[in-house]
C-alpha cells in the first residue's frame, strides 16, 4: 500500500544515517575507541540491518499484495551466496554453541541465474526460523 511506502521510506533516512555512522565507529578511523566501544559499534550496524531488512521485507510484502513486486534475475557466483550466508549467521550458531557449516555438492555449477536479494531473503528467513 501506499502508507507502507511511505513508512518504509520515512524509517530509512534516520536508520540510514544510523547506518553510516555505526560503520564509521565500527572503522574507528582515528583509533580512540577501545575494543568494547568497537564490538558495541559493531553490534548497532548489525542490528541496524536487520531492521534495514526487515523494513525492506515489510515493503517487499506491500508490492508482492499489489502486484508490483519486480525480479532482477542475472548470473551469481554460489561461493559469494555461501560466503553471504556464512557471515550472516556465523555468531548466531556461535551465540547458540551449534555447529553450523555449509556444504555444496561438486556437481553444482560455480554460478546460478537468480534474484540474488529474492534468494538471500528466502535463506536468511530459513536459517532465522532454523535457529530459532
Amino acid at each position: 500500500s501506499e502508507f507502507l511506502a511511505n513508512m518504509s521510506h520515512e524509517l530509512r533516512t534516520p536508520l540510514n544515517s544510523l547506518l553510516i555512522l555505526s560503520d564509521q565507529l565500527c572503522k574507528n578511523p582515528e583509533g580512540n575507541l577501545s575494543q568494547k566501544q568497537i564490538e558495541f559499534s559493531r553490534t548497532i550496524h548489525s542490528s541496524g540491518n536487520e531492521l534495514l531488512m526487515l523494513i525492506n521485507d515489510i515493503l517487499d510484502l506491500s508490492k508482492i499484495e499489489s502486484g508490483t513486486v519486480a525480479m532482477d534475475f542475472a548470473e551469481h557466483r554460489l561461493a559469494d551466496l555461501t560466503s553471504y550466508v556464512e557471515r550472516t549467521f556465523r555468531h548466531v550458531a556461535e551465540a547458540r554453541s551449534v555447529e553450523f557449516a555449509i556444504h555444496v555438492g561438486k556437481r553444482l555449477p560455480p554460478s546460478i541465474r537468480s534474484d540474488i536479494k529474492r534468494l538471500q531473503q528466502i535463506l536468511k528467513n530459513l536459517l532465522s526460523n532454523a535457529f530459532k
